[in-house]
């Protein structure tokens, strides 16, 4: 439970990160791929290749569905989730449809006055969920769209407007966002794939009725590569690589602060997997965000029995303060 102060909740209402707001969409969902180091835009194999590239969807032969839950960040706040929920569907001749859902809260709040009187408990969440189309063409492109509507509650309108009685009120924002993405399986080398997709494209929200700057969304592009040196019944291993940018401003960071602060707020990832016998799998992945100091190793199983998948991912360790964040994730094809 947190305990917040009128200046705290003002801050949490106008703060932004890489000039963006509801930066909860650049959290990756899934545990495969945080085990990986979050590289998997050129993979996605699973249910969640509708957050990270619509177009991967378009290789799916079976029905999907993944569910995906995490104790998230936590050291700062105890009683933070974020859930992950993405089924897919082929349709033969007419490529695939895919749903999904994302849901954070960081638990409990109480707003406080400076006295410390109690005036308010509420729940603060994020939420987006999303529609998907993939389809592929001569059996190596797949592209695929997303339409998804995107909502932020930080807080209710009568409590802004009374802390902060000259914004009409406010504390929460709706918005929708545009996802679209390719995959391509190279003939040769054998194994070899490259996928990007580009996240978070719609109108630009604010969180107060008068007032105050509206802030855009995270948008954000990813590219990257995935090479399969071995695949046989036996042993499948998988290596990819991959950058990710949110891509707000870029052009002016470009100008103002040059090449290389750009590439220092550019998000590396990579990552290895390893099967046995489509069995039991081993991960480990590295992340590396310098400006925003997240960078370390990542790690991650899994194991399949019949058309069930089980998997965990772990990614403590790229954060500047010590922390335990888990993702468990259940799948199923039928």
């Amino acid at each position: 439970m947190k305990k917040l102060i009128g200046l705290i909740l003002g801050g949490v209402l106008f703060a932004s990160t890489n000039d963006a707001t509801m930066v909860f969409l650049t959290i990756y969902p899934g545990a495969r791929a945080v085990g990986m180091g979050g590289a998997f835009v050129s993979i996605g194999e699973d249910a969640t290749a509708l957050y990270y590239n619509p177009g991967a969807i378009a290789f799916f032969e079976k029905n999907e569905v993944t569910l995906q839950h995490s104790n998230w960040l936590t050291a700062l706040w105890p009683d933070m989730y974020y859930e992950f929920l993405g089924f897919v569907r082929p349709i033969p001749q007419y490529g695939n449809i895919g749903v999904h859902g994302v849901y954070l809260t960081t638990g409990e709040t109480e707003a406080q006055l400076e006295d410390g009187t109690v005036i308010a408990r509420f729940r603060n969440f994020d939420f987006t969920a999303g529609i998907s189309y993939g389809i592929k063409f001569k059996e190596k492109l797949g592209i695929g769209f997303t339409l998804k509507t995107v909502y932020s509650f930080l807080a209710p309108d009568w409590l802004v407007r009374k802390i902060y009685p000259e914004t009409g009120g406010g504390g929460a924002a709706l918005s929708y966002a545009f996802d679209s993405g390719i995959l391509y399986k190279f003939d040769f080398p054998k194994g070899l794939q490259f996928g990007a997709s580009i996240l978070h494209i719609g109108p630009s929200v604010k969180f107060t009725k008068k007032g105050g700057d509206r802030d855009p969304l995270p948008y954000t592009l990813k590219a990257g590569f995935s090479y399969r040196p071995i695949y046989t019944q036996s042993h499948k291993i998988i290596m990819a690589a991959e950058i990710t940018k949110v891509i707000v401003n870029l052009f002016e960071d470009l100008k103002e602060e040059g090449y290389k602060e750009v590439w220092k707020d550019t998000w590396r990832n990579i990552g290895i997997e390893y099967t046995y016998y489509d069995f039991i799998s081993a991960r480990i992945g590295r992340f590396e965000d310098y400006a925003g100091r997240r960078v370390g190793w990542t790690f991650g199983g899994g194991l399949i029995f019949k058309s069930f998948i089980f998997d965990v991912g772990v990614d403590s360790d790229i954060y500047s303060f010590e922390t335990d964040n888990y993702r468990f994730s259940i799948g199923y094809k039928f």
